[in-house]
């Protein structure tokens, strides 16, 4: 199974309503890809809310994301907002490093771009 990374806003200055409003965001694409049978790993699930249940710093998730994607993603998704996260920005630059394809779905409705995560994952 191929499994892409799910990279976009998370932390948002740390504003609550932010942050729920992110991991939903990215919740929808976790859902669109599951719907298809597509693997994913979606931080903003892994850790949903963490910023206020653990004393973890940003860091920390920020390095444990990358690890787990590095050890296990074979692709990223690249959410709507992205480039306006340090992360996805990270992440987006790892996979240029790595030579790894990104997608970029306009939104969890993308058929076009959904269609082409898929016949790339059951390749």
């Amino acid at each position: 199974m191929k499994i892409v990374l799910i990279a976009g806003p998370y932390y948002s200055g740390g504003d609550p309503e932010k942050i729920e409003y992110n991991i939903r965001h990215a919740e929808k694409y976790a859902i669109a890809l599951a719907n298809r049978n597509i693997g994913f790993f979606c931080p903003h699930l892994h850790t949903s809310h963490f910023e206020a249940k653990a004393n973890a710093s940003e860091e920390f998730y920020k390095e444990l994301d990358m690890v787990i994607y590095d050890r296990a993603c074979d692709g990223v998704v690249l959410i709507p907002g992205w480039e306006n996260s340090s992360g996805a920005r990270n992440e987006e630059r790892r996979a240029t490093e790595r030579g790894i394809p990104k997608f970029f779905p306009k939104s969890p409705d993308d058929e076009e771009c959904l269609a082409e995560i898929e016949h790339w994952a059951k390749k």
